[in-house]
């Protein structure tokens, strides 16, 4: 993630599940001037706080049943994600998150030093992710109704100031797990936004990490439904029903592709801005943009760093995870009674359980959620290194700079992590 960001995303189309199976280099073309590309955003010219857009949630059948109490919904969640610049292999960049063997994924280890946390990483480059169940009780269970989950984007602008941005991305979302995974209290308690502070505070009390900046998308699950979203910066989610959209977020940016961020500004860089009057954005969890929604029986929960929003808008996510819930039968669609939950979801999700689907020689067992994470960062990988498909980012780089004739994908990092709600 560079250190300007997306506002928009606009429309483009690609359909199928795409694999990268050799490296793509992107051929050259006009890029921002270096003027109007800062080291690191310095100063605001205006600021945009936006909500979530969601649809209103009605009652799908008798009028009595919104008065019913709510079904126990389990959580299916599955990441998939590719480092700018390395291939893309569905087999191995994706992560089931299975609750009878794992407790948390992303989980940092404190003690551990630099060297040692960047050998543990996943292959994301920059973007970061993590999956716990909240508090301990749950450790064995075999079926996950309260979780918590998130993704995060290091400021790639830190490089030019000799900063790994992973760093700060990776450690943000470890601690938030770890949070998470330690909550004492009852899990109705635990809010998003509280969480993403504890990550963060965390974050900066930690002596490996002078410096860096990232955006975050987190999420906490129930088990009727609910789902609090907590926004900051450029990374987002979409939420699909039944073949439509029924929820996205708007990216929180300060101006063109400079998006809120949370931050560790070290003293000197502090007075050397000062110095030259300028400063450094630094946002906090507190601004970030809260919703909550409800999650249905065969819903599909995505969350994604800009890497995919850059290069995909809604209509390109709905089209794929829409073309592969048919595929699947996850979704059935028929003349007289439209698009239905299929009865056989609750396999569909389990680790393997698209074996039937997959071809004898297959070495991967897919999982419903994780073949929907790979299919959506494996469609981004493609768009981000097309030259002749201009993409969200192209078109709105076009808009703010028409004399710089920007085209095609933006190559960046990856990170998809989907969430399907299954009925008990």
């Amino acid at each position: 993630m560079n250190s300007l960001r997306l506002v928009c995303r606009a429309c483009s189309g690609l359909d199928g599940l795409s694999i990268v199976s050799s490296g793509l280099v992107p051929a050259k073309r006009a890029r921002l001037p270096t003027s109007k590309r800062p080291r690191l955003p310095w100063c605001v010219l205006s600021t945009s706080t936006r909500p979530f857009h969601s649809t209103r949630q009605h009652c799908s059948s008798s009028p009595d049943s919104c008065s019913d109490p709510p079904r126990r919904i389990s959580y299916r969640v599955a990441v998939s994600s590719s480092g700018k610049g390395r291939r893309f292999h569905p087999a191995k960049n994706v992560y089931d998150f299975d609750p009878a063997v794992h407790d948390a994924l992303g989980l940092v280890n404190e003690d551990d030093n630099p060297v040692t946390r960047r050998k543990q990483r996943p292959d994301s480059g920059e973007d970061a992710f993590f999956v716990s169940k909240i508090g301990c009780p749950q450790s064995g269970a075999q079926e996950l109704t309260t979780v918590a989950f998130g993704i995060a984007d290091g400021v790639g602008g830190w490089t030019e100031s000799r900063v790994d941005p992973a760093d700060f991305s990776h450690a943000l979302c470890g601690y938030m797990a770890r949070s998470a995974l330690s909550w004492e209290s009852p899990a109705d308690t635990l809010k998003a936004k509280s969480l993403l502070q504890m990550g963060y505070d965390q974050v900066v009390a930690d002596k490996y990490i002078q410096a860096g900046g990232s955006t975050a998308s987190v999420g906490i699950a129930h088990s009727d439904g609910r789902v609090e979203l907590a926004n900051l910066g450029d990374s987002g989610s979409v939420l699909l029903r039944l073949a439509a959209v029924h929820h996205y977020s708007i990216p929180q940016t300060h101006g063109f592709n400079t998006p809120y961020q949370l931050s560790i500004i070290p003293p000197q860089m502090r007075k050397q801005a000062s110095i030259f009057g300028g400063s450094f954005l630094e946002d906090l969890p507190r601004d970030a943009s809260v919703t909550n929604i409800h999650m249905q029986h065969g819903d599909v929960l995505l969350l994604a760093t800009d890497g995919v929003f850059d290069n995909l808008n809604n209509q390109d996510i709905l089209k794929n995870i829409t073309s592969r819930m048919l595929f699947t039968k996850a979704w059935t669609a028929t003349v007289h009674s439209g698009m239905k939950v299929s009865e056989n979801l609750a396999d569909l999700t389990r680790s393997g359980g698209l074996s039937s689907l997959m071809p004898a020689q297959a070495s991967h067992e897919y999982s419903l959620q994780g073949m929907l994470a790979a299919s959506v960062a494996s469609e981004a990988k493609l768009a981000s290194v097309d030259i002749r498909r201009d993409g969200p980012f192209a078109k709105e780089a076009q808009r703010y700079y028409p004399g710089d004739w920007y085209r095609g994908g933006k190559v960046d990092d990856i990170c998809v992590l989907v969430v399907v709600a299954v009925e008990e």
